[in-house]
């Protein structure tokens, strides 16, 4: 399995001048899953108690927004389809990146297609910084 470096992450986004949210706490997690119905997998997890997604809908260099907890849990309720968690999104909202409920992995969801782009949440963060050509 693929380890995150969070903090050299971390680096990278704040060298590229994107704003980034305080960590999440644990409490705030579990409060996120209990609203959505679902348990995000530990890597995940992980990745928000070091980063809590990028602050003010900022976006890196390939115009990928990772969400904080709260504007997932904001967008959830004002979707229709609850089966979908997203957690990023390209291009302000022109697709998202995030769960589907009952499956495993990260899927794309463009026009309530989904296609399976990567395994797990980690690999799916590597597909943003590497600015994979699966992400589009």
């Amino acid at each position: 399995m693929i380890h995150l470096r969070i903090d050299k992450i971390k680096e990278k986004w704040t060298s590229e001048n994107i704003k980034l949210s305080p960590p999440a706490t644990p409490e705030s997690i579990k409060e996120a899953e209990e609203i959505l119905g679902f348990q995000f997998p530990d890597d995940c997890k992980q990745f928000y108690l070091r980063l809590d997604g990028f602050a003010d809908w900022d976006w890196t260099q390939n115009m990928y927004s990772i969400w904080p907890l709260e504007r997932i849990l904001k967008e959830y309720h004002n979707e229709n389809n609850k089966s979908f968690i997203v957690f990023a999104d390209y291009l302000i909202n022109s697709h998202h990146m995030g769960f589907v409920k009952g499956k495993k992995g990260v899927f794309k969801n463009f026009n309530e297609n989904y296609e399976l782009i990567a395994e797990t949440f980690t690999e799916a963060i590597l597909l943003i910084i590497s600015d994979s050509d699966i992400l589009y």
